[in-house]
């Protein structure tokens, strides 16, 4: 036994350092200096208490899901006097990707699911307007679901050892507000759960704020959840679908077979 949890362990730990973060946000701190905003659109927002205060590109406010808990995030309009389409630009601090395995996750949504948002991500060397619209894109959604939603973007073939940018535009047409939350930047992670999928069980959302869903095609299935340096943080049996809280970091889902990783942001 102590062998087996030694090569855990050892597994564990190899995988947990495999990956460098690059980038956390999540806007609490109201620090953005180092981001770039740019409004592509220059339009005027529409005469409504909602939107009326979103002028320009993207804007830093309370979480209108969480008032009053200090919960910050981005948001940008797209409801305005005139029929232009939004054209709004948040674009992260220069990043330098040494290494293969790259990914973006981040939580986006639509304020109202009656107007759904479309947002893109583009990769740059520069963050000027026609040179991200001429760099690599990565997402494109026109329609952004109305509830917190976990994306994880793969940057393939990206330029490495070079300053890049990491762009999100806001492009609706006569919609309504987009939010934007908890960007993060990995690198390195060759353990991404992609290459971890179990053909019984699986996890949503994954990468998550804190609840997890594990879901089995085999009843009555033994399930352990293992922490970075080997201790197990949950055990149970899954019938179905199962609930679990679990706090930020990284762990290790195991059956007797396979293996999924789990990110909690």
């Amino acid at each position: 036994m102590r062998n087996i949890f030694l090569v855990f362990f050892l597994i564990s730990f190899g995988l947990s350092l495999a990956q460098t973060e690059l980038l956390n946000q999540n806007f609490n701190n109201g620090n953005l200096s180092s981001w770039t905003f740019i409004d592509g659109d220059m339009a005027a927002p529409y005469n409504d208490p909602m939107v009326n205060s979103l002028n320009s590109s993207f804007h830093l406010v309370e979480d209108y899901d969480s008032l009053n808990l200090g919960d910050s995030i981005m948001a940008a309009n797209s409801w305005f006097n005139d029929t232009i389409a939004a054209n709004n630009f948040i674009i992260t601090p220069a990043l330098n990707f040494t290494n293969y395995g790259n990914y973006l996750n981040f939580q986006a949504k639509s304020l109202d699911g009656s107007y759904p948002e479309a947002l893109q991500v583009y990769c740059s060397q520069h963050i000027e307007k026609d040179s991200i619209l001429n760099s690599m894109l990565f997402f494109d959604t026109i329609a952004l679901p109305n509830l917190w939603t976990n994306f994880q973007v793969k940057l393939e073939d990206i330029p490495l050892n070079t300053p890049l940018y990491i762009a999100f535009r806001h492009y609706s047409n006569n919609r309504y507000i987009m939010a934007l939350d908890n960007v993060n930047v990995i690198t390195n992670d060759l353990t991404n759960q992609e290459k971890l999928i179990s053909n019984s069980f699986s996890v949503y959302p994954n990468p998550s704020n804190s609840y997890i869903n594990i879901q089995s095609s085999v009843n009555n299935e033994n399930v352990n959840i293992y922490n970075t340096i080997g201790k197990k943080v949950w055990s149970g049996i899954i019938d179905n679908i199962v609930q679990v809280y679990l706090s930020k970091g990284i762990y290790f889902l195991e059956n007797k077979k396979e293996t999924i990783k789990i990110i909690i942001q």
